[in-house]
């Protein structure tokens, strides 16, 4: 059985290998980071299962997705995840928000059931 911090850790490289798949354009990839039935609020655009998780993916380019601060809460083979997001476009900030992650562990390694994206609001 995996410890605490090889959870922490294993959820970590998730979140990066998110971001680093997202922004390559590898929609596959994108969506090998989610469970098969997953769910992504993208701030009020919901997107249910892989095949609209691919659609979505394979659209987006441009960007560079940077989390900070992730916090994670382990608890067995379920963990919370809140970490912030900022989405630079063209070199300059587009997009600050909030993750709200719930990721579960399957045979594959640790995956997003769950992710919520609340923009901040803009002045």
């Amino acid at each position: 059985m995996p410890t605490l911090a090889e959870d922490r850790d294993e959820i970590l490289q998730l979140l990066y290998r998110y971001n680093h798949t997202i922004d390559a354009g590898d929609a596959e990839g994108w969506a090998d980071t989610w469970t098969d039935d997953g769910v992504f609020d993208a701030g009020g655009s919901v997107l249910r299962g892989r095949a609209e998780l691919v659609g979505f993916a394979s659209g987006v380019s441009g960007m560079r997705h940077v989390v900070m601060n992730p916090l994670v809460d382990v608890d067995g083979d379920a963990a919370r995840v809140r970490a912030y997001l900022t989405l630079l476009m063209g070199g300059a900030i587009g997009m600050v928000g909030v993750y709200e992650d719930e990721v579960v562990r399957t045979p594959d390694g640790w995956r997003f059931a769950t992710r919520v994206f609340t923009p901040d609001a803009t002045a």
